[in-house]
């Protein structure tokens, strides 16, 4: 405890992240082995979150020992093959070659939970075949999926927003001032990329949803914030939203499609 005239020296604190790997046996369930096989899947794509990427031997051993080939990468900014990245969807590439994405029949995602596993979904916003992903849980000894028509209705939502983003003449661009996860200067390649739009700037620490409605005039929202806002949230957005390095990029993501 400090005296009224003491004062309190700042100290900067290292910090060092660790991954903490899952201790227990990874593998797939029976449950998961039967679906891929019902589905008669040849060529899987094969990914993980970073507690069970190092233990895919004896998944990838099951999946050989039912004639299937396995395809795999290290996508960008992780640190080993096949792990796979929740938020870091601005930046992360699969790295697959096109002739690996044309002859996968699925993803598979081994790890806990959906949000990893969704942005398997992401990454197809500008592919022409989708593709199911199928998700095993090692812990739960469970098999979950985010199908092809779970994938096209993300999707759809999705491209909508970014025809409505191309034809809107006011747009709202939403920022963060959170270390990280603040984009207000690349953020304004917008205006030089669309001069015929007007862009109006709300910067804040917290993004606040309902609070979004208190601006009528705007038609649709830019999200810079942590991209999974901008893809996980539409629902929340009644006006539309995408994310900044999407909206930099909507023709060549729409492929001449118009709204």
């Amino acid at each position: 405890m400090f005296g009224s005239r003491e004062r309190c020296k700042l100290t900067t604190m290292q910090t060092l992240f660790l991954d903490a790997p899952y201790n227990g046996t990874v593998e797939l369930c029976q449950e998961t082995l039967d679906y891929l096989k019902k589905r008669k899947y040849r060529t899987v794509a094969l990914y993980a979150s970073v507690q069970f990427v190092n233990q895919l031997d004896r998944v990838r051993e099951q999946l050989e020992n039912e004639k299937m080939s396995v395809v795999t990468s290290k996508a960008d900014r992780t640190q080993v093959v096949g792990q796979l990245l929740g938020c870091d969807n601005y930046h992360q590439s699969l790295n697959l070659s096109e002739k690996e994405k044309e002859e996968i029949d699925c993803y598979l995602y081994v790890g806990d939970g959906r949000f990893h596993p969704l942005a398997l979904v992401y990454r197809q916003k500008d592919e022409k075949k989708i593709k199911e992903i199928i998700g095993n849980d090692p812990i739960g000894k469970s098999l979950f999926l985010v199908s092809t028509d779970d994938v096209k209705v993300i999707l759809a939502k999705y491209r909508s927003s970014l025809m409505k983003f191309l034809t809107a003449k006011t747009i709202g661009v939403i920022t963060t001032i959170k270390p990280g996860q603040e984009q207000f200067r690349p953020s304004l390649a917008l205006e030089t990329k669309y001069p015929d739009k007007r862009f109006y700037h709300f910067i804040d620490n917290v993004v606040s949803f309902d609070q979004l409605e208190n601006f009528p005039f705007i038609e649709v929202w830019v999200n810079t914030t942590c991209p999974r806002v901008g893809f996980d949230d539409q629902e929340k957005f009644v006006k539309g939203v995408i994310n900044l390095n999407d909206a930099l990029e909507a023709e060549k993501i729409l492929g001449g499609e118009t709204a």
